[in-house]
């Protein structure tokens, strides 16, 4: 079943929630704010009622989501590893089960035997939970999360406000993009109301980024390349392992291209140690990047998507842009 209404799916999420115990918790690899934050408050509100939830991740969580209280409680997933005991599998900002990386590849038919929930805002999502609350207009999956768990009447405390906040402050980018509507910040409103510590969320966000990264985007910036609305530049292992710079990096980097005056489209080229290269795109308001991640197996949202590619940086180069220069109608 597919809902798109956090009031209308409460009644089915709360059924499903009653009849479980043990609730494996799960979202995308290489999680964002949004990711963690949604991961988190619904570890809390399970946590509230007397469930056992077993929060996953199948990759390291970023830097900023250390600060997060319970973030202690998220197992990272190793391959060969066990799949949790659990009775419920509860799937947050995540499109596809693939997307939850190692843990499916390892265990995909035995996840496939337990019900599934989804509480998602991908335009990419297609549903393939027993229970799929997917709302494409939502500023971020921990917006949507927060009025569902309001809706189904369960206790939000301070600890999931906070969490959630971080996840709506992250994916909105402080409320800048154009998904934010008057809810988004009706919803933020009443995270604060419920204690959410939006200090500790800026602080975590805005103060805490790693010396390597700065240097890593002023190394990625300086190779920038720009065709008129069109922006880009490809970031090498090499540049990588001159800054020091953790994964997560390459995201500060995105943010300061998709502010440069004149910006349609941007695309950022990520060397992989595995040997394909990851691609982030940005857009204005109607130019559609998740149509352009769709070529290689990858999604996101209409102005906010990427993909993994399996070439090099040069060839995923000559395959990208073309597709985007098309998008702008250039």
């Amino acid at each position: 079943m597919i809902y798109t209404d956090p009031t209308d799916a409460a009644p089915a999420f709360a059924r499903q929630i009653a009849e479980a115990h043990r609730i494996l918790l799960l979202t995308h690899i290489n999680p964002d704010g949004d990711a963690i934050g949604s991961l988190l408050g619904a570890c809390h509100a399970l946590r509230a009622i007397g469930k056992e939830p077993i929060p996953v991740a199948s990759s390291a969580l970023p830097s900023y989501g250390e600060a997060l209280p319970g973030v202690e409680q998220v197992t990272i997933y190793q391959a060969g590893g066990a799949l949790p005991d659990c009775d419920l599998i509860w799937m947050l900002d995540t499109a596809s089960l693939e997307r939850v990386g190692q843990i499916y590849r390892d265990h995909g038919p035995a996840m496939a035997a337990r019900p599934l929930m989804i509480v998602d805002h991908h335009v990419t999502n297609d549903g393939a939970g027993t229970l799929n609350l997917i709302q494409p207009q939502a500023a971020s999956c921990a917006d949507l999360l927060f009025r569902l768990l309001r809706a189904m009447e369960l206790p939000i405390s301070p600890e999931a406000a906070t969490c959630m906040l971080l996840g709506t402050t992250t994916d909105t980018q402080s409320f800048q993009t154009s998904a934010t509507l008057a809810q988004t910040l009706r919803t933020a409103a009443e995270m604060i109301d419920a204690g959410a510590d939006q200090r500790l969320v800026v602080s975590a966000i805005y103060f805490s980024v790693p010396e390597t990264t700065a240097r890593m985007v002023g190394l990625a910036l300086s190779q920038l390349q720009r065709e008129g609305g069109l922006l880009w530049v490809k970031v090498s292992r090499e540049m990588m392992r001159a800054s020091g710079a953790a994964d997560e990096a390459t995201d500060e980097a995105m943010k300061q291209i998709q502010r440069v005056a004149g910006m349609r489209a941007a695309v950022l080229f990520k060397e992989r140690a595995n040997g394909k290269v990851k691609i982030s795109m940005r857009s204005v308001p109607g130019i559609n990047v998740a149509e352009v991640a769709r070529t290689w197996g990858g999604g996101g949202h209409t102005q906010a998507a990427g993909a993994d590619l399996p070439m090099g940086l040069d060839e995923a180069e000559a395959a990208v842009l073309p597709l985007l220069r098309a998008a702008i109608g250039g």
